[in-house]
């Protein structure tokens, strides 16, 4: 953490220390319940082999909580083209803010203190990493700590950068003498770079598990998340908003890491989530479990789960993202958007509704630019999708929970739209996806926020190996491996074009990751603020006489944080004016 005054810095730096050791010793296991007395020294912690633990533990504790833990209980894909988040009506909420383009350097309405706390896990991890040699830990123990503490590091510098723009690099912490004015900024690739030299060396170590095999190890860091790390930092470090000249070294660095990462997540059992039971189903049904830490697991697929996001596990979701029938509504939270609804294929004939390349053919997204023998029926518009579409909205017409209920989406209806009240959709739909339509209204799912998992490991190969080679083999077939999982078709066969392949991996990354903090990331590093975040839109739904439904296209609202300087967040304006830099447009 950059603080602009010696005293201030020396500090903030205890105080930082006392409150993780208290954390932590609320938080993970290990036998860990030591009653603090407030006295004791950096000494004392190195010298005793619990608290030299417990202060490895404590550099966990900065992860941010993800999923629903964005204030109003709300979620970051609310603010990208997944969704529209009904709580645009409340003036102080985030997303009237978001909307609105409140964001200054001074007020963050996303999770201003990510900027902080990433930088207090990074400091904590050096101060670990410095000090562990003379630590009181058992020596067989050591590799293993060390490792963790260094992928640890890493994930804090992602999240960071990803989120800022790159910050300064160390693998020491800052001490009382640094003159962070006169700290120089790297470049994207440096940062993958650092992260990459990182991920070699603890690949190295032995100790360090690919997975985790007790649930008593349940959020330590391992291998696997190491590779995972390595493949998003250059595939950031790649993309056009890090490589304006695009150079194709960074492409084939990206490409090569991702397949790497492939390569090893699979041959250490990993693979993506599937019950021959469950079938189509087995995409919603993976979002409802938590991971099932055990030797023979039934999730292989989940690489990171976040155990900060207590939001995803208790009935809160339910209720944060519910519809008027239901009798535990709080609000109707992010509703799904029409441009999210049309991203979802066709299940006959695996073909996109609308053109890929070319979406809409106005700006207000009113005329979808249909794809010819599709299968689609704009007077049915869902029937006959991807099994994902399902899993992800309610529509009208949709049966869920128990006891069952049918949707009444359309203008009467007991869900329909409103244009001013947060407890009904803006959008025409409602959210469905980590929700367990199995079980009574208000239960708990028991699934935390799965942070990283396999799928985006197989769309970052594909997205990387096309700009490489273009759309060869080894892409079709790293999008295949995803919708096989839900029993479709793969993507067009044919493609020639590098561009039109592109726009395809956009597409499937959309469908397969939406709501999971993947959309509003991948449109900022792709540099497509200005076409895909002006506006959102709906479907209007008018019953008949004849019971039979009409459909219209209307836009929902407009929004104001899609120019150019919303493509990085400011930093912080007194770390901005220590460092003497700020982020373009701010």
């Amino acid at each position: 953490m950059l603080i602009s005054n010696m005293a201030a810095m020396k500090k903030a730096i205890y105080y930082i220390f006392i409150l993780s050791y208290i954390l932590l010793l609320t938080g993970c296991a290990n036998d860990l319940n030591i009653t603090p007395d407030g006295r004791i020294s950096m000494n004392d912690v190195w010298s005793d082999q619990k608290r030299s633990e417990a202060y490895l533990n404590s550099c966990y504790q900065h992860q941010d909580g993800y999923g629903l833990s964005y204030f109003y209980a709300t979620m970051l894909d609310g603010l990208s083209d997944c969704a529209w988040d009904s709580d645009f009506t409340e003036g102080q909420l985030l997303a009237n803010k978001w909307y609105n383009g409140g964001m200054t350097t001074s007020d963050d309405p996303t999770d201003g203190s990510l900027y902080y706390s990433c930088w207090n896990g990074i400091r904590q991890c050096n101060v670990f990493l410095q000090n562990l040699d003379k630590c009181a830990i058992d020596a067989n123990d050591k590799p293993r700590y060390r490792a963790e503490a260094i992928v640890l590091r890493d994930f804090y510098y992602f999240e960071l950068c990803r989120k800022y723009g790159p910050q300064p690099l160390t693998r020491e912490p800052f001490d009382l003498t640094t003159d962070f004015s006169k700290l120089k900024r790297p470049t994207f690739q440096q940062v993958a770079d650092f992260i990459s030299e990182d991920v070699d060396q603890v690949l190295t170590i032995t100790d360090l598990p690919w997975k985790l095999k007790y649930d008593g190890e349940r959020g330590r860091f391992t291998k696997a998340i190491a590779v995972a790390l390595k493949s998003q930092a250059t595939l950031y470090a790649a993309s056009p908003l890090w490589n304006p000249t695009n150079d194709p070294a960074l492409w084939t660095k990206a490409r090569d890491a991702a397949k790497s990462a492939l390569d090893q997540l699979t041959a250490n059992g990993y693979k993506l989530y599937y019950s021959a039971a469950l079938g189509d189903a087995s995409y919603a049904n993976y979002f409802i479990n938590q991971m099932d830490i055990v030797l023979d697991p039934r999730d292989r697929e989940t690489i990171l789960e976040n155990q900060n996001g207590g939001s995803m596990q208790n009935g809160w979701f339910f209720a944060f993202n519910a519809f008027p029938s239901r009798d535990d509504k709080v609000k109707a939270g992010c509703c799904p958007s029409q441009e999210l609804v049309d991203a979802f294929d066709m299940k006959t004939t695996g073909l996109p509704v609308i053109d890929p390349t070319n979406r809409y053919a106005d700006d207000s997204h009113l005329q979808p630019n249909y794809v010819a023998n599709s299968g689609y029926d704009p007077q049915n518009p869902y029937v006959g999708r991807d099994p994902r579409f399902y899993a992800t909205v309610l529509f009208n017409g949709s049966k869920c929970l128990k006891p069952e209920l049918t949707l009444q989406i359309y203008s009467g209806g007991k869900d329909s739209v409103s244009n001013s009240s947060r407890f009904r959709t803006f959008t025409g739909y409602y959210l469905n996806k980590f929700i367990n339509d199995s079980i009574p209204q208000g239960q708990p799912s028991g699934a935390p926020w799965k942070k990283i998992r396999l799928a985006e490991i197989y769309l970052n190969y594909a997205e990387a190996e096309n700009e490489v080679n273009g759309p060869n083999q080894a892409v079709y077939n790293a999008l295949k491996a995803i919708r096989d999982r839900v029993n479709m078709p793969n993507i067009k066969a044919g493609i020639t074009s590098k561009d039109e392949m592109r726009a395809y991996i956009q597409k499937e990354r959309f469908t397969e990751m939406a709501y999971e903090e993947q959309r509003f990331w991948d449109v900022r590093r792709w540099k497509m603020l200005d076409k895909t975040d002006k506006l959102s839109t709906g479907m209007k739904i008018t019953k008949n006489a004849d019971n039979t439904f009409s459909y219209e296209r209307f836009v929902v609202g407009h929004k104001q944080s899609w120019g150019t300087k919303y493509l990085i967040f400011p930093i912080p304006i007194n770390d901005a004016s220590i460092m003497n830099w700020q982020n373009p447009g701010w």
